[in-house]
């Protein structure tokens, strides 16, 4: 396990830092996901919404939908309902993503209080 991947399992995490923080890759996670939104596509229960959807596109494109017309946001509710949200992380794993999590907020954090609190005596 390397420093930027405190999870390998079931599914990787990496953390990066950012200037404002951290960032965390869950590509891993997220492409079980699209699996199992290809997945319930297929099956009649979405396969028949997804036509739909498609036959249902607007041909003008300033069309103003109204709100019993918002089958994308009611298929893409439906699927998100439907697929895995959340992230499994066990054991001494957890402690490690947390240390990271921590090892690489603390300065960034530390450093955006300390902006604040500069900007804050310059307006006194």
């Amino acid at each position: 396990m390397t420093d930027h991947v405190p999870v390998d399992g079931p599914f990787r995490i990496s953390v990066e830092p950012i200037p404002t923080g951290v960032t965390l890759d869950v590509e891993p996670f997220v492409q079980h996901v699209v699996e199992d939104v290809v997945a319930a596509l297929l099956t009649d229960a979405f396969a028949d919404r997804l036509a739909d959807l498609y036959d249902a596109q607007p041909k003008d494109p300033h069309a103003v939908e109204r709100a019993g017309d918002l089958r994308f946001e009611s298929l893409v509710a439906d699927l998100v309902e439907t697929v895995s949200t959340r992230i499994p992380v066990y054991g001494l794993q957890a402690l490690a993503l947390a240390g990271r999590v921590e090892q690489l907020a603390v300065p960034v954090v530390a450093a955006l209080q300390a902006a604040d609190d500069s900007e804050g005596s310059a307006a006194a």
